[in-house]
């Protein structure tokens, strides 16, 4: 018999409206809302959350289930279009539905160069504040270690400069125009640290093609996924107008391609606070798994994680994913072990269990794969063979 790991979270309190914490495995509907300055808010934000409401726009941040993780997301440069950042609702919805709290913030000074521009580093921070500061329903926010940043165009550069000044569990760049970072301007932010990082790009986007060394030198953990075809503006619908887009590629579908990517990225860097084993059940390609789930959840799915397999259905579309792991884990010694000690010394080691052979509670563990000592990527699985009797 095989006791594998099943998708499950943590049981939510009873104040939880739900049998559940929503997840990227888990999802549920979404809502919004508008602050600004007479909010407290240092410029104007949307604020997207999960909710079990269908009305985005009138829908109640969906609380009392456990707390989220709270993800930031800067936008880019949009010429003779003064409400870029309202541009951006079907990406922060889909992180909201996976159990994000997601600021998206407007950033007067965008058309200035990230390294130059002082004033947009403090609103991006500023917000940061506030989210957890000022915002009302700051409660339901994990602890400021669990924060998140994504962006676009110059918005990335943004995130990734902040990321170096802050700390952050996870950093997301879609189309992030590192190739305008000058060497005058120092050394790019993408090559500080070793915090998780996503980045997209389009093969025909030239200023956010990263030639080979400056993708080598971005520390591990790091994915990538490159559009063949992709333009810089094609995370956006097709049929959504945009003032700077004048082009788009062959494939309708990055778009929804990137929010399912983006989603299994922060749920496996930065889950929500009852789902500690997500990260293990994503896999290291951040392609989604099938989600199987009862009836009273799928309710609430319809439409989540379908964009990567649409994208995969479409001849027009094409995407090279890399992912780049540090090894840095390592296997526990757990032969002859009892299965519960075995069991919290592989998880301690940020591995996953995988138990086969005897269920008996006094079973132990006879064979280990890979053996004790051996230098693994996070969230790798060691598989134990348990056999039951005395010990040899």
């Amino acid at each position: 018999m095989t006791d594998e790991i099943r998708p499950a979270a943590l049981t939510p309190p009873s104040s939880c409206a739900i049998g559940w914490q929503p997840s990227a495995l888990a999802p549920v509907f979404w809502g919004w809302r508008e602050y600004g300055p007479t909010d407290g808010a240092p410029t104007r934000v949307r604020v997207f959350h999960p909710s079990i409401d269908p009305t985005p726009n009138t829908a109640q941040l969906l609380s009392g289930c456990g707390r989220y993780p709270l993800i930031v997301f800067a936008h880019g440069y949009c010429e003779q279009d003064n409400n870029h950042y309202q541009r951006w609702m079907r990406t922060p919805a889909a992180l909201a539905r996976s159990g994000y709290i997601v600021a998206v913030p407007e950033l007067p000074d965008i058309h200035v160069h990230p390294a130059q521009s002082p004033d947009t580093q403090q609103a991006l921070a500023s917000t940061v504040t506030w989210m957890r500061q000022g915002w009302p329903d700051k409660s339901v926010l994990l602890p400021a270690a669990k924060t998140g940043f994504a962006g676009h165009s110059h918005g990335a550069l943004h995130t990734g400069i902040l990321a170096t000044r802050i700390q952050v569990a996870a950093v997301a760049s879609l189309s992030g125009v590192w190739n305008d970072w000058q060497p005058g301007y120092g050394t790019k932010p993408i090559h500080q640290g070793t915090v998780p990082r996503l980045l997209t790009w389009g093969v025909d986007d030239p200023q956010a093609t990263l030639d080979a060394p400056t993708w080598n030198a971005i520390g591990k953990p790091r994915h990538r996924a490159i559009y063949g075809g992709a333009d810089h503006y094609d995370y956006f619908p097709y049929n959504q107008n945009v003032p700077c887009r004048t082009s788009s590629g062959p494939c309708p579908h990055v778009g929804i391609a990137t929010d399912d990517l983006l989603v299994m990225f922060f749920a496996r860097y930065l889950p929500p606070e009852l789902w500690p084993d997500l990260p293990g059940r994503v896999p290291a390609d951040l392609v989604p798994p099938p989600l199987n789930l009862p009836p009273e959840q799928g309710f609430y799915a319809g439409g989540h994680l379908v964009g990567l397999s649409t994208f995969n259905a479409t001849s027009s579309c094409s995407v090279a994913l890399t992912v780049e792991l540090p090894l840095d884990k390592t296997v526990p010694h757990v032969r002859e072990m009892l299965r519960q000690q075995a069991d919290q010394a592989v998880r301690a080691a940020g591995l996953a269990p995988v138990f086969t052979g005897s269920t008996s509670p006094t079973a132990w563990v006879a064979s280990q794969s890979p053996a004790g000592g051996t230098k693994v990527v996070a969230n790798s699985t060691v598989s134990m063979t348990m056999q039951s009797g005395p010990l040899p």
